[in-house]
């Protein structure tokens, strides 16, 4: 998986994106939530730069469907917890990591279905950004 700099466009697109296809498809409506938003436009990122960045991702993602699990369907990708942490860490912004959040929020709702990758995913981002959010027993 690529390295972007920490808070740029690229590292921010790259996290909604991966909102959009950690379950495994991407739904219309996850796609036209982000648009509709105008989240883009708040976090001064293009469409081009975002629509670039999911392109990479599913390069980074297509190139490790070799290292299945045991009993993981082929082209099905599932990322480790520590390498979602890294794609995390890469926005240490406050105020990039709220709107971030919202963000992945938003896009994971639009379909009416939250998949257990996507809560997966939220709650490691929910851990990694905002541990005083978190109950105190988990």
């Amino acid at each position: 998986m690529r390295t972007y700099a920490t808070n740029s466009h690229k590292a921010i697109s790259r996290l909604l994106a991966l909102a959009m296809i950690v379950d495994g498809r991407l739904a219309p409506q996850e796609l036209k939530a982000l648009h509709h938003s105008g989240l883009l436009r708040r976090l001064e990122v293009s469409e081009d730069i975002f629509d670039e960045t999911a392109g990479e991702l599913c390069q980074d993602l297509l190139a490790t469907t070799g290292e299945r699990q045991p009993g993981q369907a082929g082209g099905e990708v599932q990322l480790d917890p520590a390498t979602i942490d890294r794609l995390l860490a890469e926005v240490d912004s406050p105020l990039l990591r709220v709107l971030v959040l919202q963000g992945m929020l938003d896009i994971v709702r639009a379909d009416k279905v939250i998949d257990h990758r996507e809560r997966r995913l939220l709650r490691r981002a929910t851990h990694a950004w905002m541990p005083a959010l978190e109950p105190a027993d988990s």
